[in-house]
């Protein structure tokens, strides 16, 4: 009795493999197709005229529903009439609600489409696809279907990823219009506070001066704390219109560099019409009238001795603190930029030094030569901040205490809070006038928690020892690079 050859032919195995590349190639063409799309309707149509190609039909559809409303967001179809479209979409959504996604549907009554195939595409969208008789050949095979079901898996994936990349950009553009319009609502605050601050500073001043007749425990402390208030008003304004002028600054320059490349096609087109040149000069004086302001005239500064200056003039704003405050540096070639800003960083940097090192702790302050620019390091050595904090120090209003634990309280106190604003504005100056900040932290390896709390002087706490113990445990770096004035 003859027995059965348990190997494969030549032409059997021969067959099998072309089968294998056909399908491999197949897959990667149609993956190489939707590979960047991101628009739905383009991936459908590209992919069901790839798949009528491949398997040789003139006629197909594609429809994509949404599982929740059991509406049809899409549908694509080729050779299709458009009076059948109605009765194709109602058989594809009965065929999705059959429970049978995932799988090939047989309809006696709709054999027009003989490979008729549900597919999920994510938890809310699911989809069918269809498509008409070969035109040379048998029916679909097992294995046609195979790669047909392969080939949809790849597309849900593909699909997948358009609608969360779609659901991004919406949700991009809305924070986009969110974030303009919140940056009106303060720009448009921060002018309407100017006027009433500077009416409750004057009327202030004015009541200094007529209550000294009165005995001076009855007023004094009183009037000074609301003194006090409206400074930090003032200058939480001053921080906030600082941060507020980043767009007007690259608006004006925008408009100043478009008129300079157009200024001499303007003139020659002015003096033709009006015969007046001067008119460009006018219309740039009025642009600089409305963007600039006193600030942006740069000036050559020496940066060490203007910073000595700085930081002399704010020592009798902390007389209260035991730091150790060095100040160091070196000739530096000068620096140009304009000195109201410039002041602004250095005091800015320098409070958030003393204020985040505990009495009794050091901070150095150095200026000198950096290739060819000239470096401004200001490195403290307090509490630190822990990793995950630091990305976000330069963004704003953002404070390294635990939200429980944070208040705010006297400027140059120890850990006395604030607004987090100096940061964000000294990194908006950089955008500015063309200088680079960066930082590095290391936080204290005794309270490596957001919520451990530093006793504030190096004396009262129970893990040093000595100073050095302290220094040895944390701190933070700020570097400021500028160029140097150009020859």
């Amino acid at each position: 009795m003859a027995t059965e050859n348990p190997f494969y032919s030549a032409d059997q195995v021969q067959a099998e493999l072309d089968k294998q590349v056909f399908h491999l190639k197949t897959l990667y063409d149609v993956s190489h197709e939707l590979l960047g799309l991101t628009d739905t309707a383009v991936m459908l149509k590209s992919f069901l005229l790839m798949t009528m190609g491949t398997f040789g039909t003139a006629q197909g559809f594609i429809m994509a529903e949404n599982v929740r409303t059991g509406e049809i967001s899409h549908f694509e179809s080729f050779g299709i009439e458009s009076e059948q479209r109605s009765l194709i979409q109602g058989i594809a959504r009965e065929a999705l609600s059959s429970k049978s996604v995932g799988r090939f549907v047989a309809r006696t009554d709709f054999s027009a489409f003989p490979a008729l195939l549900t597919f999920d595409i994510d938890e809310g969208a699911c989809g069918v696809m269809g498509l008409g008789p070969k035109l040379v050949g048998d029916g679909y095979s097992g294995d046609d279907k195979e790669l047909l079901g392969t080939l949809t898996n790849n597309l849900a994936v593909s699909l997948k990823n358009a609608r969360y990349s779609e659901a991004l950009r919406k949700a991009l553009d809305e924070i986009k219009v969110l974030n303009s319009a919140k940056d009106k609502a303060i720009s448009h605050l921060t002018h309407e506070l100017l006027t009433p601050i500077s009416l409750i500073k004057g009327s202030l001043a004015l009541l200094s001066k007529k209550l000294p007749p009165l005995p001076d425990y009855d007023w004094k402390a009183t009037l000074a704390r609301a003194q006090r208030s409206a400074d930090r008003l003032y200058e939480i304004q001053n921080e906030v219109d600082d941060i507020m002028k980043g767009d007007d600054h690259k608006v004006r320059n925008l408009l100043t560099n478009m008129l300079n490349q157009c200024a001499a096609e303007i003139e020659a087109l002015f003096a033709e019409q009006l015969g007046e040149g001067a008119v460009v000069d006018k219309v740039r004086q009025r642009i600089a009238e409305i963007f600039s302001s006193r600030e942006d005239d740069p000036v050559e500064i020496n940066l060490s001795q203007f910073v000595k200056e700085k930081v002399e003039e704010m020592r009798f704003l902390f007389p209260h603190r035991k730091i150790d405050l060095r100040l160091s540096g070196e000739s530096t070639p000068p620096i140009c930029m304009p000195p109201e800003p410039l002041a602004k960083i250095v005091k800015g940097i320098v409070k958030n030094a003393i204020e985040n090192t505990p009495d009794e702790g050091k901070i150095e302050i150095c200026a000198r030569n950096s290739g060819n620019a000239v470096e401004l390091r200001i490195q403290d050595w307090g509490v630190g901040i822990v990793p995950e904090q630091q990305r976000h120090i330069f963004e704003g209003f953002y404070h390294t205490q635990d939200t429980m634990l944070y208040s705010s309280g006297k400027p140059f106190d120890f850990n006395a809070g604030g607004r987090g604003a100096d940061l964000l504005r000294t990194k908006i100056f950089s955008e500015r006038f063309n200088f680079t900040i960066s930082m590095t932290s290391s936080r204290c390896k005794f309270i490596p928690q957001p919520t451990d709390v530093c006793p504030g002087r190096i004396s009262d706490c129970g893990f040093c020892k000595t100073v050095q113990n302290c220094h040895e445990s944390g701190g933070t770096t700020f570097e400021l690079l500028f160029p140097e004035k150009p020859i």
